[in-house]
């Protein structure tokens, strides 16, 4: 009987044989995406249950007949959705990303990527899903063993050795120290030495301390500002493009403004572009932490 634990609003929830068990209050107390998407104010534990399952009902998520392709675009800024766009458009080869009930897995195909990220959140830890891993299999993905691995740094060394050049990895902020062991590692790589380097996401930054949201400026190319000030103030400032208010992404490369800029182009709906002093946004747009107006923890 597999087990998955999983952060949702700042919630520690459990799911185990198609149960949801929300073990702590969730610490966002209100989030502009989750209310668009889902139609609730403040959150509580019924409505982090009631959106996971919902997402366990829409894609099978945490079962055997869970969802691995998807030409849907969910969120309009997300890491998948700009993976996918991405790799559509020829810029990126493959992917490290994480999967419930298979750990860590490098996939190359964009409907794939799409499927696994469109409501993945805050993967803690994961047990096998036999017939999760069979067919990301089946659909020429990588993952690192049969036990779900969690191990970005070992996900992106894997898809080196398959032979992928420009690959995406994706972080979470709590992990920040991954992003430069897989810098580290792309330099003492011969795909590194030829230029290539990785394009790596910070995705799941709610509870990221000041010293972790350093690293991820420092490292990251593309960060997601979620509900923590310190993203928004560390990242934020030293950031060269930021898409979104409510949830602001910020890219800090060219490499990352890249791909944000990549999504804005296949994006169907209008957007408007302009000069501004970074982090953009007013207060009342951004979630609500602790009671908090805003990315505040204070």
């Amino acid at each position: 009987m597999a087990e998955h634990m999983l952060e949702m609003a700042g919630a520690l929830v459990r799911v185990r044989a198609g149960e949801v068990e929300v073990l702590t209050d969730p610490k966002v107390k209100w989030c502009p995406l989750r209310s668009g998407l889902y139609g609730h104010g403040v959150e509580s534990r019924k409505t982090v249950e009631s959106v996971l399952k919902r997402h366990m009902e829409e894609l099978g998520m945490y079962g055997p007949h869970r969802f691995l392709e998807l030409s849907d675009r969910p969120v309009s800024f997300g890491a998948s959705e700009m993976i996918a766009d991405a790799m559509r458009s020829g810029l990126i080869d493959a992917a490290v990303v994480v999967c419930e009930g298979a750990g860590t897995v490098v996939a190359a195909r964009p409907e794939v990527v799409a499927a696994l990220g469109a409501h993945m959140t805050g993967l803690v830890r994961t047990e096998p899903i036999e017939e999760i891993q069979a067919g990301l299999r089946e659909r020429g993905c990588i993952l690192l063993d049969d036990r779900c691995t969690i191990d970005q740094v070992e996900g992106y060394r894997r898809a080196l050795a398959a032979g992928f050049e420009r690959i995406v990895v994706t972080i979470t902020g709590k992990r920040a120290f991954e992003a430069g062991e897989i810098r580290k590692l792309s330099s003492a790589s011969a795909c590194g030495q030829a230029g290539e380097e990785p394009v790596i996401f910070a995705v799941h930054n709610l509870d990221v301390a000041e010293d972790q949201a350093e690293v991820l400026a420092e490292t990251c190319d593309v960060v997601w500002g979620c509900a923590s000030r310190e993203v928004r103030e560390v990242v934020g400032k030293r950031a060269k493009l930021q898409i979104g208010i409510s949830i602001p992404v910020y890219a800090l490369t060219d490499s990352g403004k890249r791909l944000v800029l990549n999504r804005a182009l296949a994006f169907d709906e209008s957007l408007v572009m302009h000069r501004a002093t970074l982090p953009y946004g007013p207060e009342e747009k951004l979630p609500v932490y602790q009671g908090l107006r805003g990315p505040n923890k204070g």
